[in-house]
């Protein structure tokens, strides 16, 4: 890498000198991987990835359907409250609004305003709250926004006199430094308005951080306040998505590319399976399966052949057969082969949460 001195005073030649070393480095870096690049792909074995839809993290969220979102403590302007209803309003699972969202309308419900600027309402005045508006599902809490932009100074070496191909002399000056930080705190607490109980209450929060100095060749100066703080709220809002309803999970499976048996010193059998290996690396995923269920027709004391039938299936959907596909893989080893195991700690994980996730979707 090369190492660019801070410089107050850059010239055109410096300039010049600075990106033909980088562009330098760079070609050498692109010409080694360039040659390297079929070894590599050659010793990875191929992947393909699948989503898997996962049941909502906080248990408590199971049978909410009908949200009402009180005022948060904290926002002075009602900006944030606003964007959470239209967060969990937003929300979708299988491309179709997973929740509705309940309008807790203050001019209606007069009776309730000490609820809707509450921090934490109570389960008696939740369920009153819920028979007047039908909601299932209470959501209130308070919210902390802070915005932080500080200043200071560092000195910094510059170039006083140029050189034919380098500086020939140095001097120091200091040089204004600055950092921002923009962070948010949100506390929620959701009651279940049916039962009369608090269904969770979760703290979430993110921090997002940014510095330069005056000096600086490349890279943005002072970014607007306003970018930094929806990005954190955003942040804080991915983090109670995953909370409140189902979501997806990509997985990266991989292909086993081989194993001591092989495959019994048959042919055909070597043969069926690298096209099957051929056709997945070229996201020939059918293709690719046809040959690998061809193979197990053939020889059947391959973990490397029922493991790859086994993606195949798990890919599908079909994840009772993925298991004993993998299952049989397994109890044809020696000893435990890590993507096997891999393989069988996902889908008994995925299989746990099915009975979860349709639950939820209910």
């Amino acid at each position: 890498m090369v190492k660019l001195k801070c410089n107050l005073e850059f010239n055109v030649a410096d300039r010049v000198l600075v990106m033909t070393r980088v562009r330098n480095k760079l070609c050498k870096s692109s010409l080694v991987l360039a040659l390297l690049g079929p070894l590599l792909s050659a010793c990875v074995s191929p992947s393909v990835n699948t989503q898997v839809l996962m049941p909502a993290k906080q248990s408590g969220m199971v049978q909410a359907k009908r949200i009402g979102v009180a005022t948060l403590k904290g926002d002075t302007n009602g900006t944030m409250s606003d964007r959470l209803r239209s967060f969990v309003a937003g929300i979708q699972v299988g491309g179709q609004p997973y929740f509705t969202l309940v309008d807790l309308d203050r001019k209606t419900l007069m009776q309730e305003q000490r609820l809707s600027d509450s921090a934490m309402f109570d389960a008696n005045t939740a369920v009153e709250l819920g028979n007047l508006t039908t909601a299932d599902t209470l959501l209130g809490g308070s919210f902390r926004p802070s915005y932080n932009r500080t200043r200071s100074q560092k000195n910094v070496q510059y170039c006083a006199v140029q050189g034919e191909d380098k500086c020939a002399y140095f001097k120091t000056k200091k040089v204004n430094c600055y950092a921002q930080s923009a962070a948010v705190e949100l506390n929620l607490r959701a009651t279940n308005v049916e039962r009369g109980i608090v269904s969770f209450t979760q703290s979430y929060g993110a921090t997002n951080k940014h510095s330069w100095c005056e000096n600086q060749l490349f890279g943005t100066k002072n970014k607007p306040r306003a970018d930094m703080e929806n990005r954190v709220i955003a942040e804080v809002l991915s983090q109670l998505r995953q909370d409140i309803a189902p979501y997806a999970v990509t997985f990266n499976i991989k292909f086993m590319r081989k194993d001591a048996s092989n495959f019994g010193g048959k042919e055909g059998v070597k043969q069926a399976f690298a096209s099957g290996l051929d056709f997945v690396n070229n996201q020939r995923m059918p293709r690719g399966c046809e040959f690998f269920r061809k193979a197990a027709a053939m020889y059947d004391q391959s973990p490397a052949i029922y493991h790859n039938v086994g993606v195949c299936s798990e890919t599908e959907g079909d994840l009772d057969r993925a298991l004993a596909f993998y299952q049989k893989a397994d109890r044809l080893t020696a000893s435990p082969n890590k993507i096997i195991g891999v393989s069988l700690n996902r889908v008994q994980g995925t299989l746990a949460s099915r009975s979860a996730v349709q639950g939820q979707l209910r």
